[in-house]
């Protein structure tokens, strides 16, 4: 039986930005959904925010077959996060790629300040944030990245901001993010690009069997600056979770055998 991946993309992405990775993986093993988050290039209108994204990716959830692996990137990792919290039962595993979550509390108003530059001054503000982050991405990836970014409204980039690090409801920073964290019930994989990524998500609470691995060397779409190894890395997760699963019947291989256990509070 195929499992089902559902991939979500991060601020000012799109679905489509994830198609180097349904390229690589195997249909046969994988059933993919590349989510299309409210404000994206052709997504649903209206206001974009987490818990919004987050009510639609459950809405997906509940459309699918069996339990989903839930693959989120930077602020996907956000969206992701909520979403399993809310429907853990739905859920198989969940993969967070340098997760734009865990903040320092004391960075709120910095990004309070940034929102209202965006909706003033639209892209030429948020330029220099999405150069850097594609460095190491070829020309084309580079490229529909960028192209997602200028298809995506300013007014849209500056909401999904503020939901993440500013509102009531956001959960980006410190202690929020913690709380929400609590609610995850099935194993996570967390892929890093710094060091100071890993040490945030070491932070938070995280189901027996989750697991940390720092990529050296990438940037933050470090999925996408090697497609393949990521696919590689998404298999040999399916597989260790269905070993624990047998395992806990008796039989299989031990957990934790990809990277780094995750800190479990």
């Amino acid at each position: 039986m195929r499992t089902p991946v559902v991939l979500v993309h991060g601020w000012a992405g799109s679905a489509e930005s994830w198609q180097p990775i349904r390229d690589a993986l195997d249909a046969r093993a994988w059933d993919a959904v590349a989510v299309r988050l409210p404000g994206s290039p052709g997504g649903d209108s209206g206001p974009g925010t987490v818990a919004r994204a987050a009510r639609q990716l459950v809405s997906v959830l509940e459309g699918l077959q069996a339990p989903a692996v839930l693959v989120g990137h930077s602020m996907g990792a956000q969206v992701t996060l909520v979403a399993h919290g809310l429907v853990p039962h739905l859920v198989h595993s969940e993969v967070v790629v340098d997760a734009a979550y865990a903040g320092d509390a004391d960075s709120r108003q910095e990004m309070a300040d940034w929102a209202t530059a965006i909706e003033r001054d639209g892209l030429p503000r948020v330029a220099d944030f999405f150069a850097s982050a594609t460095v190491g991405l070829s020309p084309t990836d580079a490229g529909r990245v960028l192209a997602d970014l200028r298809a995506t409204d300013p007014v849209t980039i500056a909401s999904y901001l503020r939901s993440e690090y500013v509102d009531p409801d956001a959960i980006g920073l410190g202690p929020a993010t913690e709380r929400v964290a609590h609610a995850r019930r099935q194993p996570v994989l967390s892929l890093h690009s710094t060091a100071d990524s890993v040490r945030r998500e070491a932070s938070l609470f995280t189901p027996a069997g989750s697991v940390s691995e720092l990529w050296e060397g990438h940037g933050h779409y470090l999925h996408l600056e090697d497609p393949r190894r990521f696919v590689r890395t998404l298999d040999a997760w399916r597989e260790a979770q269905r070993a624990d699963r047998r395992d806990s019947a008796g039989w299989g291989m031990p957990s934790g055998s990809l990277g780094m256990p995750a800190a479990q509070r």
